[in-house]
């Protein structure tokens, strides 16, 4: 890439010429470097609201309009001062970086969740073709195409997907090739001098294949790999792996020249620092939450500790014209761009975007990777906005609240503690003043010394633990349990029940941390006792808005809510391996019995839980398609839930991981949204999870080296709207007979009457099964166990519940017939 006498920015590769970020890297050899100066020219910053998360870097055209994807599956067109130009909308989210190609200058590349590669009209957004990645089928969970589109010299389009493949395509969008890995493909190829492809799939292989897509090497890493392969100018493959080493390898055999070690995995890609036709420096994140930059001998040149997990891949600029040197800007977990020296890595200036309101504050990783523009950066985060900052604008404006010009660090020195984790896993030093009823306490343990973070983790090997390696108390004394995660990191306390109301608790953590240790990929076994900690936290709880759940059943209608949003930050190499993946997920929740109060307010509840999808008009309706049916029953007091569901799979991105528990807390206010403060929790025995267990104990995910995978989470629910189907009674539709066939069926048979329909193609019936003693729902994976049939017009005519075996019923056990969410009939076993 050079720049003309005229100005125009060229390429190597067939790519709009002018354009200042045509792909994901800018580069054919993804180099992640700009030549245009970082001068500011006067203009404020902006940001563009999606509906969804944007996890996608921009591409910007010669016209300065911005391009990019949403996980609310639109691909949106940006006018330069921050207004829509179009959007086209996709059958699934978008989490990759579109392209610019030079050879139909009019058109732009857009890569989908819905296994479409899409050329459109760059001034309509109206598609021209559409490859369909099922044409070459695979053993796989979906077809999301995931991985940044590239484009190599003859203009052959190069992407890859969940599928388990990687495609070359004609420009005019047919198959050329494909080169099948052994599992997803994210990562976009770097294409060296000879036009071979270098790139990374979560197989663990780095892989290269020749420009005719026959094999030259691959080459294992003990991790995934989703950072796309940087090429130096003499020729050297560099690229990150979850196994936190980043690697400089031989382009002609994938012999490691080199690697270095990070604290935590790697996820984003490298840019190159060039000069004089050398490359100077490689320059990369990892989610230890340091940019390293190192010299083409891998030895350490400088780092700079964010305090927080860097998954935005890094950019390098030119600094303001009258001033040498360049800068490196990135995106980081904290919500903020950040503007380094490159030749020191001092911070130049930070920005930060986080975003108002309840639910956003704790929706701002930047895990997006920005774009340099003619004037400004341009980057994408978890808040669902796209921002655009003026080069230099904090040093320009030092009364932005936003910005800030200095360049220390803003981590302690010296510290061996715990942070207050939030919902959303922003990691601050000191617990809020009130928690809720409801909550669960996530801390992370922060060892610093001389300025430099160390990788202190809790003992968290299943045998020979001392009693005060980890002592955890409640004062006054609760009933509560508490996990590790599984890098050692972060410390989760789940009491048992509900706190009370108003009442003041002291929590105290106390312990020794521990360093060192063998390294097997991303996991760490054994280490030394490295020093102590203690910590006191004293907060009290929030007081209810509420005496009850504000969820009603009547004659016609349950009270429902939208549930989505789902982030799950912790543990940190869960976003990396699946945020959008959880960002897609959108839930219909309806009550199917609310049992009454005592008291002091409490009572037992169910809910039914059911995937939902936007139809043509924008309406959220239940997905006849979906990987999601559950019951969620446990207790609530007055305005706070704790509601769980136990033993069962969950498909999460088509994979079904048996969950041991999955648990949702919370407080609903009047207008069916969770207030701040929101939780999930899950558990999963890692070696149950199909194909990647053992490769996940190996980086290092499953506490006490093999056993359980504990997450946490947060949501946000939204009322469902009140002309939805989903929470309404049918009209003219009723259950004419309940048969118990043991021990294997439970068969509901359904009419439709003259004049009424009801599409079994667009509903989902259901069959509870539920404990009226207990008042629990009789724990079974219900989404794959329902069936349902339709009779000759197309009508709902039954559905079926199959009982696995093991799954006993008897008389007394309550049957609940549920059309989408409606709980539309009631039985009890033994009067059917």
């Amino acid at each position: 890439m050079s720049i003309s006498s005229s100005g125009d920015l060229i390429y190597q590769a067939p790519l709009q010429p002018g354009s200042p970020w045509p792909t994901y890297r800018r580069t054919i050899r993804n180099s992640g470097s700009s030549p245009l100066p970082a001068n500011y020219q006067g203009d404020k910053p902006w940001f563009f609201q999606t509906g969804k998360g944007i996890f996608s870097t921009p591409i910007i055209d010669a016209d300065g309009i911005i391009y990019v994807g949403s996980a609310d599956h639109n691909f949106y067109a940006i006018e330069p001062d921050g207004r829509q130009k179009w959007q086209f909308r996709t059958g699934e989210i978008i989490d990759s970086a579109g392209a610019l190609p030079a050879d139909q200058p009019g058109t732009l590349l857009v890569p989908s969740g819905d296994g479409f590669l899409y050329r459109l009209d760059k001034s309509d957004g109206r598609p021209i073709w559409q490859f369909d990645a099922r044409v070459s089928p695979r053993m796989s969970y979906n077809n999301w195409f995931e991985a940044n589109v590239v484009i190599g010299t003859d203009g052959t389009i190069y992407a890859g997907n969940t599928n388990f493949n990687y495609y070359a395509i004609t420009p005019d969008g047919r198959l050329k090739w494909t080169y099948e890995t052994g599992s997803n493909a994210w990562s976009a190829g770097g294409i060296g001098a000879d036009g071979s492809i270098y790139w990374g799939s979560c197989d663990t292989f780095f892989h290269a294949v020749t420009a005719d897509g026959k094999p030259k090497w691959k080459r294992r890493t003990l991790g995934f790999i989703s950072a796309s392969s940087a090429i130096g100018l003499d020729g050297t493959v560099y690229a990150g792996s979850f196994d936190s080493y980043f690697y400089a390898m031989d382009p002609a055999t994938g012999k490691t020249r080199w690697k270095f070690k990070t604290n935590d995995h790697i996820y984003c890609s490298a840019a190159l620092l060039e000069e004089a036709g050398q490359t100077k420096a490689i320059i990369f994140g990892s989610t230890d939450g340091i940019m390293y930059a190192l010299n083409p001998q891998g030895e350490l040149l400088w780092q700079y500790d964010s305090g927080a997990p860097i998954r935005s891949s890094p950019v390098i600029g030119n600094a303001p014209d009258g001033e040498n040197g360049r800068i490196v800007y990135f995106g980081n977990g904290d919500g903020k761009l950040y503007a380094l020296n490159a030749q020191t890595g001092v911070r130049r200036w930070s920005y930060n975007t986080t975003g108002a309101g309840d639910a956003l504050p704790d929706r701002n990783d930047l895990n997006g990777s920005p774009a340099l523009g003619k004037s400004g950066v341009t980057i994408g985060g978890e808040h669902g906005q796209l921002w655009y900052v003026p080069y230099d604008y904090p040093i320009h404006h030092p009364e932005d609240p936003r910005g800030s010009a200095e360049a220390a660090e803003e981590l302690p020195r010296d510290i061996a503690g715990l942070y207050f984790v939030t919902p959303g896993g922003r990691a601050q030093p000191e617990m809020p003043a009130q928690l809720p009823a409801a909550a669960i306490i996530c801390l992370k343990l922060i060892v610093r010394k001389d300025g430099t973070t160390q990788p202190a983790r809790f003992y968290n090997a299943p045998f020979f633990q001392r009693s005060d390696a980890l002592q955890v108390q409640f004062e006054p004394p609760l009933p509560f349990q508490w996990e590790v995660s599984g890098d050692g990191k972060y410390l989760y306390i789940i009491p048992n029940g509900f706190l009370q109301p108003g009442k003041n608790y002291v929590l105290s953590v106390t312990g020794s941390y521990y360093e060192g240790g063998l390294n097997i990929g991303n996991l760490t076994i054994g280490g030394r006792a490295a020093g102590k900690f203690s910590r006191q936290f004293d907060f009290s709880i929030e007081v209810p808005e509420g005496n009850r759940l504000p969820l009603q059943i009547s004659d016609t209608e349950v009270s429902a809510l939208e549930w989505t949003r789902l982030s799950v930050p912790i543990p940190t190499m869960l976003p990396s391996l699946n945020q959008i993946g959880f960002d897609y997920m959108n839930w219909i929740i309806g009550p199917v019995v609310i049992g009454p109060a005592d008291d002091d307010g409490a009572g037992k509840a169910i809910l039914w839980a059911v995937g939902g999808k936007r139809d043509e008009a924008g309406k959220l309706v239940v997905d006849v398609d979906t990987d999601f049916r559950l019951p969620l029953y446990g207790r609530y007091q007055h305005d706070a839930f704790i509601l769980s569901n136990r033993s069962f799979k969950l498909a999460v991105t088509g994979i079904p991981i048996p969950f041991h528990i999955f648990q949702i807390r919370g407080r609903l206010g009047p207008d069916l949204q969770v207030l701040p403060g929101a939780r999930a929790y899950a558990e999963t025995q890692v070696l149950s999870i199909p194909t990647f267990g053992v490769p996940m104990v190996i980086a290092g995910l499953a506490n006490k080296i093999w056993r359980k995978l504990v997450a946490m989470a947060t949501y946000i629910t939204r009322p469902y709207p009140h002309d939805g189907p989903a929470n309404k009674r049918p009209s003219g539709v009723r259950v004419t007979a309940v048969e118990h066939n043991p021990p294997g069926t439970i068969v509901a048979h359904i009419q439709v009457e003259a004049g009424h329909s009801y599409p079994v193609d667009a509903h989902l019936a259901a069959i509870l099964l539920v404990d009226a003693d207990k008042m629990e729902a009789v724990p079974l994976d219900y989404h794959q166990n329902l069936k349902q049939t339709g009779d000759e017009a197309g009508n709902l005519r039954q559905v079926e519940l199959a009982l696995p075996k093991g799954v006993r019923v008897g008389e007394g056990t309550a049957v609940y017939v549920l059309l989408d969410l409606f709980p539309v009939y009631e039985t009890i076993l033994g009067s059917v």
